[in-house]
């Protein structure tokens, strides 16, 4: 049995929160096959039939505001990454180098 289009979106939202939260822990999280995944629903969706498109383009809608989310948390992520490396290079001891 497919499983419906609009319930696949709404799992790959959930898959996205979940990464989300985890970073929100300060995890650093594997996006491998993210792109493609979002790449082969949303291929998927153009071809919808007319009867779910509205829930479709919900869906697809939310999972857009999930990746714009992750977005922000993941570069929020790299700049404490980058600003605790410099922390770091500034805080060793002079004399231990």
């Amino acid at each position: 049995m497919t499983v419906p289009l609009e319930k696949q979106f709404r799992e790959l939202s959930l898959a996205v929160a979940r990464s989300r939260a985890a970073i929100a822990e300060g995890a650093f999280v594997n996006l491998s096959g993210l792109d493609a995944e979002v790449a082969r629903l949303t291929a998927a969706a153009r071809t919808a039939p007319a009867r779910s498109r509205d829930a479709v383009l919900a869906a697809l809608n939310a999972l857009i505001v999930e990746l714009d989310a992750l977005a922000i948390d993941l570069q929020r992520q790299h700049d404490a990454a980058l600003a605790q490396k410099a922390t770091s290079a500034y805080a060793r001891d002079p004399a231990s180098a």
